[in-house]
């Protein structure tokens, strides 16, 4: 089903211009939580790097202050010293075969394993502690755009920035381009009478087969009556016109086509008879918003037309089929639906 409305869009300048501070706004708030926790991440690893950093340099001075002791000639009268000079060979023992296993560590005579090895962790230690600095240097630099960001998203939002005059040209631009979407529309609700009861006893198939050649026996007639949007509940539909004559004829429509299809078409046992209410008034409408998503006091009413109304028969308002009563054969009900005077057809009637 295509409008043949035509819906306005953007709104002005500077509403434009606030949705813009507001969409950098956002993004400002999404960058400051990646940053913050890219710093949480590089902090972590600081704290990891200076940990075993730490370790490093503590076995390097436990394996000096070892060999230092193992040199002195009295150490025997000392056991706990022994003892830790023991522990501390047996310790550092695996790390000294697997070197020797893997490289030479015999030079003029000497083994010099050890000392290569306390060599490689010292190094190591100072390659960790250059690290533990880098991230150091990335946890201050990811801070400074933090708090860069959020500097200039406290300016963007900030309330003195739009004074009480520049808020008011704001509402009024908005203002102006919601009322651009502003039609005057009606709405026609059909359901079907009793639609739960009509499948007891049924074959479920040859139910929901009828049911389906039933809202496409309704759909041409909406497309042929220039209907603009609708949207389906299990038996029932809203649908959008663009003048409420449109929306009677297409109930009185799909009502007189019902005797032929109860005849020919329908296979259950009972027949199709329909509901139909109709209400029209101006709606914010535009062509990307599905019917499902309107929402407006007008739609309430045209379903609570149909609700009240007769079985097979067009219940509508008043004030929205006055302009085509001419035309249109609805008699005055002589009764109210949510404080709407009611206009009736009924099948039989003449049209």
């Amino acid at each position: 089903m295509s409008s043949t409305s035509t819906f306005p869009s953007a709104p002005g300048r500077e509403s434009n211009r606030l949705r813009g501070q507001m969409d950098a706004a956002g993004r400002g708030g999404r960058t400051r939580l990646v940053l913050t926790l890219e710093i949480v991440g590089f902090g972590a690893a600081r704290m990891l790097l200076r940990l075993a950093k730490n370790a490093l340099l503590a076995v390097v001075l436990c394996a000096c202050a070892a060999s230092t002791l193992a040199s002195f000639k009295d150490l025997a009268k000392y056991p706990a010293f022994e003892r830790g000079v023991r522990l501390e060979r047996r310790a550092e023992a695996p790390a000294l075969g697997a070197l020797r296993r893997l490289i030479p560590t015999n030079y003029e005579g000497r083994d010099i394993a050890r000392p290569v090895v306390l060599v490689a962790l010292f190094l190591l230690a100072m390659s960790l502690r250059g690290a533990a600095f880098r991230c150091d240097s990335s946890v201050a630099r990811l801070r400074r755009r933090r708090d860069q960001y959020a500097k200039e998203a406290s300016a963007l939002l900030e309330p003195d920035k739009l004074d009480r005059a520049k808020l008011l040209e704001v509402y009024a631009d908005v203002k102006k381009s919601l009322d651009k979407h502003k039609q005057n529309l009606a709405f026609l609700s059909i359901d079907v009478v009793d639609s739960t009861g009509m499948k007891l006893g049924e074959d479920p198939g040859i139910a929901e087969n009828d049911f389906r050649r039933y809202k496409r026996m309704v759909e041409d007639i909406l497309a042929a009556k220039h209907a603009v949007k609708s949207t389906w509940t299990p038996d029932g539909v809203m649908i959008c016109f663009p003048s409420a004559d449109l929306a009677v004829s297409a109930a009185q429509s799909v009502i007189l086509s019902l005797e032929e299809f109860n005849r020919s078409v329908k296979a259950i046992k009972r027949d199709f008879a329909i509901r139909a209410g109709v209400n029209a008034g101006e709606v914010f409408c535009d062509a990307g918003t599905p019917m499902e998503e309107m929402t407006d006091r007008v739609i309430d009413i045209a379903g609570h037309m149909q609700k009240h109304g007769i079985v097979d028969g067009v219940t509508a308002s008043k004030h929205s089929v006055e302009p085509f009563l001419p035309k249109l054969a609805l008699k005055d009900a002589q009764r109210l639906v949510d404080g709407c005077p009611v206009y009736e057809w009924k099948k039989g009637d003449p049209l």
